[in-house]
This record gives C-alpha cells, structure tokens and sequence, in this order.
C-alpha cells in the first residue's frame, strides 16, 4: 500500500536529515503560503523547517473522475490522501527523484483538472527525475510510474508502481 511506502520513506527520510543536519528538513520561507507544516522559526537564510503529518480529511475524486472519463489509479488517491509533505527528494537506481509535495494548502483537485484540461489525460504528474528534469508522472492507465519527456513525446518506465519507486528510494543526503 502508497500509505506503509510513503511513511516508511518519509520516516528514513527525516532520519537521514536529521542525522546529517542537526534538523528537521527546511524549505524557502514563504510568508504569502502558510503551512501548518512549518515547524520552528524562519532562520538567517530564510529557510524553515517542516515535519509531515496525517492526513485526516480525504480528497474525493469521483466528480474529477465523472467529469473526464478517467479512473484514476487507487495509488494515485492514496498519495494524496495519506500525508501532507513539502519538498521530498531522494535517489532510485543513481537517479534523482524529487516527488511534489502534498501540503495543507495545495488544491489537487483544481491542480488535476488544469492538468486534465490542458496537458494530458495520460499521466498524473508527481514530481521530477533525473538531472535531465523529466517529468515524473503516473500512468492513469497502469498506475506505472514513468519519465516523461514532451520534447521528444516519450515516456521511459521507471518503476511497476508507486509503492516499488518509494520502497527503493534512497534519501537525499543535504
């Protein structure tokens, strides 16, 4: 299940952090985006830690769903209804993965509708791979995860599913 996956990374990823930091992870201070992930105060460099946490409401789909034709991928609703994170990054196979954060005040509903309407009704998009900054994407068809690149219209598979990606991710040492 994504839900046991993306804990398990999250929790190896603070670890890691913290055993090389001294912290929890920090991102950029954004006063016009208040998280309630934030934890602590802004530092001399404008940056503020964060600490993930559950997701008590869910998203529902089903309307997003009716309104495309689509059935999204069982992993894909998981993602976003286990945990809201900020900026998660790590390695798969020497790659670099750098999966889009989840946060208390993202709409991934209106995000997927834009998508959807504008981009594709093939991928779900969740972040970037690769020094090359190739769209990291979901499969809607397969739940696969894939390397997309628009330029080329191609898309390489990277990994069977989400759970596989997150289960063999490496964490990024800062």
């Amino acid at each position: 299940m994504v839900k046991e996956s993306l804990k398990a990374y999250l929790d190896k990823y603070f670890e890691e952090y913290m055993k090389y930091m001294g912290s929890y992870p920090v991102v950029p201070y954004d006063e016009e985006e208040e998280s309630t992930l934030w934890f602590g105060e802004v530092d001399e460099e404008e940056y503020i830690q964060w600490k993930y946490k559950e997701k008590r409401i869910q998203t529902d789909f089903s309307q997003l769903e009716k309104e495309f034709g689509l059935i999204l991928p069982e992993a894909a609703k998981e993602l976003y209804n286990s945990y809201y994170f900020l900026k998660l990054e790590g390695f798969y196979h020497g790659e670099s993965v750098f999966l889009d954060s989840i946060s208390d005040n993202r709409d991934i509903l209106n995000e997927l509708k834009y998508v959807f309407e504008n981009e594709s009704k093939k991928y779900i998009p969740i972040g970037f791979y690769s020094c090359m900054d190739l769209l990291l994407c979901m499969e809607i068809d397969t739940g696969k995860i894939v390397a997309v690149d628009y330029e080329i219209d191609r898309a390489d598979i990277i990994a069977d599913s989400l759970e596989k990606l997150l289960d063999e991710m490496i964490p990024h040492k800062e």
